[in-house]
Order: C-alpha cells, then sequence, then structure tokens
C-alpha cells in the first residue's frame, strides 16, 4: 500500500494512535520528574538530585535513541514503540518501591531505555502510513499528543493527595501499558516503513550512516532540538516550584499555570500544522514563533506581571513556541534521504535527549541557590538563538536537497 493513496479515515486513525501514544510518552517523561519532585523531601533528594536524575533519564535517553533508530529501520516501528511504551509506564511503577538516590537512578536508566524509541518509530509510521499531503498536520497532531501528555503530567500532584506518592506512581503507569497493547495490536492499520525503505534503496542506494550523520543540515537539526530541549525542560520540570517562589503563589496554582502553558503550546502545534502543508519557508515560521516566545517571556522572567495575568500571558507563550514545531519537522524530513527516516530522526531527535541531559542540573542548582528568574532569562536567551539557527537549517537544507536524491517518501 502507498501511502500517497490512503484514504482520509485510515489517515485519522493513523495520527489519532501515534498521536496519542507520542502523548501518553510525553506524558511519562514528565510524570517521572513529577514524581521526584514529589518525593524529593521523603526520599532525602535536593533539588540538584533531582535535577541530575532527570539528566540521566535523558542521558541514557539521547545514546540510545540513534540506536533505536537504527532497531526501528531493522526489527519495524511498531513492536519497538509498543515495547518502549511497556518499558516507561513499568519504570513509572517502580517509583513506588524507590527510596535511595540509587534506585531512582537505576529507574531512571530503565525509563530511558524506554523513552529513546519514540520519535524513529513515531515518525517512520506517520511518513509511511499518511497521505504525504496531510504530513504536516500528521505531524501538528503528533505535537499536539506530546504536548497534551505533558499537560497530563502535573496531575501526579494530584494523585498524590488522593493516594499518596505510592498509589500516585502505580496509578500513573496506567497510561502506558494501554496504548502499548493497542499499538502492538494494530497490525493492518501501521504501514511497515521497512517495505518502502527497501524499494527507495534499491532505487537511490542508501547512504553509509556516517557520512549520513554528517550533512550539514542534519548535524544543524540536532543541535537546534538540543537546545530547544534545554529550554522546554527548564520551564516543564522546574517551573513549579520557580513560581511559587517569584510570584508567591501556591502549589496547585503554579501547576495549573504549567497546565495552561502547555495546553496553549498544544495548540500552537495544531495550527502550525495547518501553515506546515500549506507553505514554503518554514523556516520563518518557526523563527516568527520562537521570537514571539522570547517577547511573552520577558515579563516572567522579570516576575512583573500580578499572579493572575500568569494564564492568558503563559498559554500565549506556549501558543507562539508551539507554532513552531510542525515546521521543524518539515525542515528534517526534507533533509532525510530516501530509506533513512529511522536513523535521520533517530539522530537528529536524539538531541532532544542531549539537551534535556544537560539542562537539569543546571536549573536544579539554580533552584537550590535561590536563583528562579534566571530560569526564564536562559529561556529567553535560547529562543533567540535558535530563531536564527533554524534560518541556517534551512539554508542547509536547500543545498542538500539540491546536491543529493530527492527527501524520503515512506
Amino acid at each position: 500500500m502507498i501511502a500517497a493513496t490512503v484514504p482520509l479515515n485510515n489517515d485519522f486513525k493513523v495520527m489519532s494512535l501515534i498521536g496519542v501514544a507520542h502523548g501518553v510518552s510525553h506524558y511519562h517523561q514528565l510524570a517521572f520528574a513529577t514524581m521526584l519532585l514529589i518525593v524529593r523531601q521523603e526520599a532525602g533528594l535536593s533539588f540538584t538530585d533531582v535535577g541530575l536524575l532527570a539528566g540521566v533519564f535523558y542521558g541514557v535517553s539521547g545514546i540510545a535513541q540513534t540506536f533505536a533508530g537504527f532497531a526501528v529501520d531493522r526489527f519495524g516501528a511498531r513492536p519497538i514503540l509498543a515495547g518502549g511504551l511497556a518499558v516507561i509506564a513499568g519504570a513509572l511503577a517502580l517509583v513506588s518501591l524507590a527510596h535511595s538516590f540509587a534506585a531512582f537512578a537505576a529507574i531512571a536508566v530503565i525509563a530511558g531505555l524506554g523513552n529513546c524509541v519514540f520519535h524513529p518509530a513515531d515518525f517512520a509510521l506517520l511518513n509511511a502510513s499518511v497521505n504525504q499531503g496531510r504530513l504536516g498536520r500528521a505531524y501538528s497532531i503528533h505535537g499536539v499528543g506530546g504536548s497534551l501528555g505533558w499537560a497530563a503530567a502535573p496531575v501526579m500532584y494530584f494523585l498524590d493527595s488522593m493516594f499518596g506518592w505510592v498509589g500516585a506512581a502505580l496509578i500513573g503507569a496506567t497510561p502506558g501499558l494501554v496504548l502499548a497493547v493497542l499499538v502492538w495490536s494494530e497490525r493492518a492499520t501501521l504501514i511497515d516503513h521497512r517495505v518502502k525503505a527497501r524499494a527507495s534503496a534499491a532505487q537511490h542506494g542508501t547512504p553509509p550512516a556516517f557520512n549520513l550523520f554528517l550533512q550539514p543540515a542534519i548535524l544543524l537539526c540536532l543541535v537546534y532540538f538540543a537546545l530547544i530541549a534545554a529550554n522546554t525542560v527548564g520551564i516543564q520540570q522546574f517551573a513549579v516550584p520557580a513560581w511559587t517562589s517569584m510570584f508567591g503563589i501556591t502549589e496547585n496554582y503554579a501547576a495549573l499555570c504549567l497546565i495552561v502553558f502547555i495546553v496553549g503550546s498544544a495548540a500552537g502545534v495544531l495550527v502550525g500544522g495547518f501553515f506546515a502543508d500549506r507553505v514554503r519557508r518554514h523556516d520563518l515560521v518557526a523563527t516568527v514563533g520562537m521570537m514571539t516566545a522570547a517577547v511573552l517571556t520577558v515579563p516572567i522572567a522579570t516576575a512583573s506581571v500580578p499572579p493572575a495575568l500568569l494564564l492568558p500571558l503563559l498559554a500565549l507563550a506556549g501558543a507562539a513556541g508551539g507554532l513552531t514545531n510542525p515546521s521543524r519537522d518539515m525542515i528534517v524530513r526534507s533533509a532525510t534521504p530516501p530509506g533513512a527516516s529511522g536513523k535521520v530522526f533517530g539522530f537528529v531527535y536524539s538531541g532532544l535527549d542531549i539537551g534535556s541531559f544537560l539542562a537539569p542540573p543546571l536549573f536544579g542548582f539554580l533552584m537550590s541557590s535561590g536563583m528562579p528568574s534566571i530560569i526564564f532569562w536562559i529561556a529567553i536567551a535560547l529562543y533567540i538563538v535558535n530563531a536564527g539557527l533554524v534560518l541556517s537549517i534551512h539554508q542547509n537544507t536547500v543545498r542538500t536537497v539540491t546536491t543529493t536524491a530527492p527527501a524520503a517518501a515512506e
């Protein structure tokens, strides 16, 4: 079956399933970090310890993600995705048994191995199963799912209030296990991208992996994702205690602010998907979105707004940042040679884990040192840097496409 002939109802089913699976993966990422904050005092952890444990999680995921891309191209995306969902869900359940830094570190390693599969598997399935004219919207739904998954994670605070942290960890593990079963069962819906990869390789040849990863556009994408992840993880993992300190608000109100920011990001991603299917200059869409988010973050960094205005301001800042996501994914796809979907997306998106590995120890140190506002000044700087970087990615992608084979349509 060729993706270009796939009817709309099948496209919608694929987009929905992969979007929800991506959401569950993001939910488990942030739920793990949230549980660390919840048990911090009882387990004798400092904010620096929490940052280090989050760094272990993302470090393992980043190292393993490129290998996961090779595994996706070798064994198929569907079973790899189902396995990753089951592993990361099991890791969250194990939090209910942990009481020491060493135990949490071991769980972080397991969770990181589960987390490493999602981007190479998700994009391989979308590229193979969805009509090419709807890929921008497919990427936006994928991104919306991820954002909504992050938005759902602060519910761990409320589960902890109702059931205690052991009950919260066990109940919180349920979504990943359910989605693992659903993904595994959809053999007919989720097309095996390896069939197309073999056909593309036969027609265009298979580029050596080492040379593939040294292409300037792909390397720049790796750096871009590392920086944007460092930005995102600082806000998501430490915004609740930071806003509590900066604005004198309750933990529950700060958690609501984080949910609003992430839901705003999801709305921006959804709108960005329609742009991605209709515009050619994806770099300009991404640049405008990031610069707008930087401007909107300034009043938060300066704590110059009353707590009541945090909700609308964060909704707008989240929407501006989210608008960029589908366009960035289209930029990566345009630089992907035929037959290399799993490898390229695995390598490039490992940048998310690299940035997420490096940022938490720094932000944890800033929180422990009583400097929460610096987190948001760093976010502003990274928005500006990435706005310039994405323009360079576009220029190098154009040069790559004009000198190599067409982008993969798998």
